[in-house]
């Protein structure tokens, strides 16, 4: 402990005080960031606003700039390791030696010299609550040569209050050995399969004649680019078929409305007609009938109010209502956490734990001082009913790991615009919809019969749907996309097919009358696959796995999917800077370069969402103390010597593109001058043209 006591009169409520004693020990507080270790300092009580540190009161507050340290590439390990060549592959270091980021160098030195200071005794590793949170602090302590014992500070939220009631909760940092051994673990697999496999395919690319350029291979990055690879080949091999469906339009003594055939057949409900001539034979043996109701039925459904957001809900939605990337989202939600007004942005999770519930009142009340005046009639409304609780769908403590669901916090918002106060109003709006009741929607179904003149009746389906109390969703609108002519790309449209028109429908029963006002065959076209959005991406990634065999796989996938919230941002990004894809528009496609790297990679391993989940599935268990690092490690370093063996063995994959048109002989896909670009050549006679890119 430190040696000090607290100074001076307290106000309730106010700020700690230490002061320090004659010959005191101080302890040290490493964060992950600067503004969260100011945010720390301030709310234990230290004065100033250092450049790489803040002491007083018996403390020292530094921090790390995200990742100070990094492993060392091959290279320093042994020069010989810097040729890329078969028979240096595979590349085991034992053991992993890392080094300081070379930009964020002068502050790794600030934190190592604080570490090994003669007066300070003990070390708070404050870095974010979570498995890289963990790992940065882990390889700072460890290059910088410590051994002073460690306490873990662990919170979801920097406001004051929640600092001291976390700084007060602090266990030994031991009680978190299983974190810190899942988080080197995962961190060393990454880099042996990634160095020993993007050789390995770049050696056997360049045995292909692809003299240039590296082909990246990842245990994340190549699944999720699979994802993308595969949608992109359905699309291009789609056949679309066209069809020709049938409205008709009734008229009943209470108004108008519209049908669409149908015919139950073998169990199964027919809306298409294969030919034009078959809808219109049908029309006309339905010219100027009469038409009946046959059956008019009508139910209510209650929607319950989404669950709240954690990181993938957010980014998905904010891409889908204002396009903003995943790093984008990632990047404002962060910015309000270090303002302390919202909850830790990188959680897997949706729901809060019963001590969570107990704070929002003081969220409630936040939301009510704060700058977002549309929503004080909820409040309004809301406080006639208080005390109202939170239901039991939204707080489960077995549905929280490392941090609760994305909430505002008691600090009131004030002074936030643009972007951020968007992301920060999606956060306060779901939060607050999960306090107000059911939506409740009047669903209608009108089955209209018109006996044909060849006396073969035919029937017509029409849905209506009526909001009668719109419940949560008047406090979070659902987002409701704007329909659109025609899409610039056909294959980036909406399907084409007629959806069942909404809305009010006439008072009608069953055996009235009505009068077939028009029929109009209409045609149309099966569409392919859309192209994904980064929302899309951020859904398959979440569920990337689910089709897998193996339970026990499923339920590692089920919670992780391909990478974690915190990282597929950024996973998405590196895919971008290393040409696998590209962005356009809200769209992400990829390149000719990532669509080959998958149909020519022959080790199904990597292209599969089934390693991660083997991996995610035994990094949890050693979190829990049922899996050692040492045998886990064992098996990765057997997994990577035998994908190298695989790759190398393999026959070099086909890089031969159209042939050629001068001399016949099939051209070469090779890089080209400009960076994650292609051409063909022929090798023979030296033309050139550029691949043709389909997006």
């Amino acid at each position: 402990m430190v040696s000090a006591v607290p100074g001076g009169r307290q106000r309730p409520g106010a700020p700690l005080q230490w002061k320090a004693l004659p010959g005191a020990t101080l302890r040290l507080i490493i964060a992950e960031k600067p503004s969260m270790g100011r945010a720390l300092a301030e709310a234990l009580g230290l004065p100033g606003r250092g450049r790489s540190l803040i002491e007083g009161n018996g403390l020292v507050v530094t921090w790390c700039v995200g990742h100070l340290v990094e492993a060392l590439n091959p290279e320093g390990y042994d020069p010989a390791w810097k040729a890329w060549r078969w028979d240096r592959l595979p590349i085991f270091p034992e053991p992993f030696r890392y080094a300081p980021i070379e930009q964020t160098k002068e502050q790794f030195e600030v934190v190592a010299r604080l570490l090994n200071r003669e007066d300070i005794t003990e070390v708070v590793n404050a870095t974010d609550a979570g498995r890289e949170g963990e790992l940065i602090f882990d390889l700072v302590y460890r290059l910088a040569g410590c051994s002073k014992p460690v306490q873990r500070f662990w919170t979801s939220s920097l406001t004051p209050e929640a600092v001291r009631e976390a700084y007060g909760a602090m266990k030994p940092g031991e009680a978190y050995t299983g974190l810190r051994d899942a988080a080197r673990s995962r961190q060393e697999a990454d880099w042996l399969v990634g160095i020993n496999a993007t050789r390995a395919q770049t050696l056997r690319m360049r045995r292909a004649g692809a003299e240039d350029g590296v082909w990246s291979v990842g245990r994340v990055q190549t699944p999720t680019l699979a994802l993308l690879v595969r949608r992109e080949l359905d699309i291009r091999n789609f056949k679309p078929q066209p069809f020709w469906t049938l409205r008709a339009r009734f008229a009943h003594p209470n108004g108008e409305y519209e049908g669409r055939w149908f015919k139950e057949q073998d169990g199964q409900t027919q809306e298409r007609f294969a030919t034009e001539a078959e809808a219109r034979a049908l029309a006309a043996r339905l010219e100027g009938r009469p038409g009946k109701i046959r059956s008019a039925t009508g139910r209510t459904e209650k929607k319950k109010p989404e669950l709240l957001y954690d990181l993938t809900a957010l980014q998905k939605e904010a891409n889908k209502r204002f396009g903003f990337t995943a790093e984008g989202t990632l990047g404002l939600a962060q910015s309000l956490y270090e303002k302390q007004l919202i909850s830790y942005p990188r959680t897997s999770s949706r729901h809060l734990t019963e001590a969570d519930a107990l704070k929002a009142p003081h969220w409630i009340k936040a939301l009510a001082q704060g700058q977002l005046t549309e929503l004080r009639p909820f409040l309004d409304e809301l406080r006639k009913q208080w005390p109202v609780k939170l239901d039991k769908r939204f707080v489960n403590d077995q549905e929280v790991e490392d941090h609760a669901a994305l909430v505002p916090t008691e600090k009131p918002a004030r002074g936030l615009a643009g972007d951020e106060l968007r992301i920060y109003d999606l956060i306060a709006r779901r939060f607050l919809a999960a306090y107000f009741p059911d939506r409740v929607e009047a669903k209608t179904t009108i089955i209209t019969e018109v006996i044909g003149s060849d006396a073969v009746a035919a029937t017509f389906k029409t849905n209506g749907t009526v909001v009668k109390e719109e419940g949560w969703s008047a406090v979070d609108p659902p987002y409701r996309r704007r329909k659109v002519e025609k899409a610039a790309d056909p294959a980036e449209g909406e399907d084409d097919a007629d959806e069942e028109a909404e809305g009010g429908l006439p008072a009608v029963k069953k055996g009235e009358a009505v009068d077939v006002a028009s029929l109009h065959p209409k045609e149309g076209k099966t569409t392919p696959p859309k192209r994904m959005s980064e929302g899309d991406l951020l859904a398959a990634m979440q569920g990337a796995g689910r089709e897998l065999d193996d339970e026990a796989l499923r339920g590692a996938m089920r919670d992780c999917g391909l990478g974690t919230p915190a990282t597929r941002a950024n996973m998405i990004e590196t895919l971008i800077k290393r040409a696998y894809i590209e962005r356009k528009r809200n769209v992400l496609l990829p390149t000719e370069k990532g669509i080959r790297l998958i149909q020519g990679l022959p080790a199904e391993a990597l292209r599969s969402a089934e390693l991660t989940g083997s991996w995610e599935a035994r990094l949890e268990r050693m979190r829990r103390g049922e899996e050692t690092r040492t045998t886990f490690m064992a098996d990765i370093r057997g997994f990577v010597a035998s994908v190298v063996a695989e790759l190398q063995d393999a026959p070099a994959p086909q890089v031969h593109g159209s042939p050629c048109p001068t001399c016949g002989q099939p051209m070469r896909v090779i890089p080209s001058t400009r960076r994650g670009e292609f051409v063909h050549r022929c090798m023979p006679c030296g033309h050139v043209e550029p691949v043709v890119k389909t997006s």
